[in-house]
Order: structure tokens, then C-alpha cells, then sequence
């Protein structure tokens, strides 16, 4: 009889350590990574970390596909946990999100420090220094005269960043801004003269 009972709480026991460890497979984190700039996906790799966790480092953290989508998976329920977000050319940020008995779905926003912006184009538009940037690699290809011929004509400057540029966010923001400004002006003819190496210029 007494080995009956002792089989039976071992059973018992089993049955709790198997239920609560389903109960923590099922919770989880998910949800998609966005830029503030864009309200896209960063243009980088993002990397997801699990704060105040005795786990491993590579447990306790994720990288965001390429759509921007992240899980983070055998959580506790109904507990609060601090995630940290990582990617070139961002601050890294830290948010605190609460899990349910599920699934708790959410939105991250990545934020940078954008030195090219829209509101720089406009400022450097009316300040005449206006710039349709480049990223080049170690050796960056210098103007021909027609580059600088296009330069005096339009009163713009071409700007190669080399190998270090910021992050294409603010590449893209900028350039596109610039474009915008320049069509209103010259139209679009001005674009076919343009070097075909100015990004995101279509």
C-alpha cells in the first residue's frame, strides 16, 4: 500500500513538471521590429536579448527575419521581462513587455540618430549646400568632368561616404528628399545626368 502511495506522488509530480513545462512552452513573445524612420523593417541585422536571465547567452537571444518578425519562446506566464534591441547604427533600446498565458504579441520601434534627414535636405536645400550622397567602398570613384559640369549646373554636390556611411535609412530619407526638391525645380530630365551611383535614385 505504502509503495502504491509513494509510486502515485511520483506520478503526481511528473504530471506537474510535464503540465507546467507545456504550460511555459506555450508562452511567448512575438512580433515584428520597425524603424521610427520608416515604419519598415531596419535596414540591418537586429538582434533580440532577453535581459536578467540566468540562461545561456545564446537562450536568452534572437535575431528578426528578414521581415522584421522575432519570438521569443518558453516563457513564464503573467511575468514581467526586459528586452533589449540591437542593430548597427541604432541606440540600442530596451522595452518591458508582460506575458500572458499565450502568446502576447507586440511591436518594437527602432530609433536613430539620423545626421542626414528629410529636415537636413530642406536645410541644406536652402542653404545651397545641398548633397546627393553616395556610398562608395575603400576607393571611392572620383567625379569626371561631367560629374562636376552636372555639380555647377544644378548647384548640388555629389558626397561619397567611402567605406563608413550611416545607416541607409538615412541615406534613403535624405537622397529621396533631395530628389523631390530637385524635380520641383528642374524636373526630371536632371535625373538621367546624374551618376548612376547615388542611392536609391531610380
Amino acid at each position: 500500500m505504502k509503495k502504491n502511495l509513494n509510486i502515485s506522488k511520483i506520478l503526481l509530480k511528473l504530471i506537474i513538471i510535464l503540465v507546467c513545462g507545456i504550460s511555459y512552452s506555450q508562452v511567448e513573445i512575438n512580433g515584428y521590429v520597425k524603424s521610427v524612420i520608416t515604419d519598415l523593417r531596419p535596414i540591418s541585422d537586429i538582434y533580440i536579448e532577453q535581459l536578467k536571465s540566468a540562461k545561456p547567452v545564446l537562450e536568452r537571444m534572437t535575431m528578426a527575419d528578414s521581415t522584421g518578425f522575432f519570438r521569443i519562446e518558453n516563457l513564464e506566464p503573467n511575468k514581467l521581462y526586459e528586452i533589449k534591441l540591437s542593430a548597427f547604427g541604432y541606440n540600442d533600446q530596451v522595452f518591458e513587455i508582460k506575458t500572458n498565458d499565450g502568446i502576447t504579441k507586440t511591436t518594437l520601434t527602432l530609433e536613430a540618430g539620423c545626421e542626414y534627414s528629410k529636415e537636413q535636405a530642406d536645410k541644406d536645400w536652402e542653404n545651397g549646400k545641398a548633397k546627393l550622397l553616395l556610398i562608395g567602398s575603400i576607393a571611392p570613384i572620383a567625379n569626371s568632368s561631367t560629374d562636376f559640369k552636372f555639380e555647377k549646373k544644378y548647384g548640388i554636390e555629389y558626397f561619397d561616404f567611402g567605406c563608413t556611411p550611416p545607416i541607409e535609412e538615412c541615406v534613403k530619407i535624405y537622397n529621396e528628399r533631395v530628389f523631390e526638391l530637385m524635380d520641383e525645380k528642374y524636373g526630371m530630365k536632371w535625373r538621367k545626368k546624374a551618376r548612376s551611383d547615388v542611392e536609391y535614385l531610380k
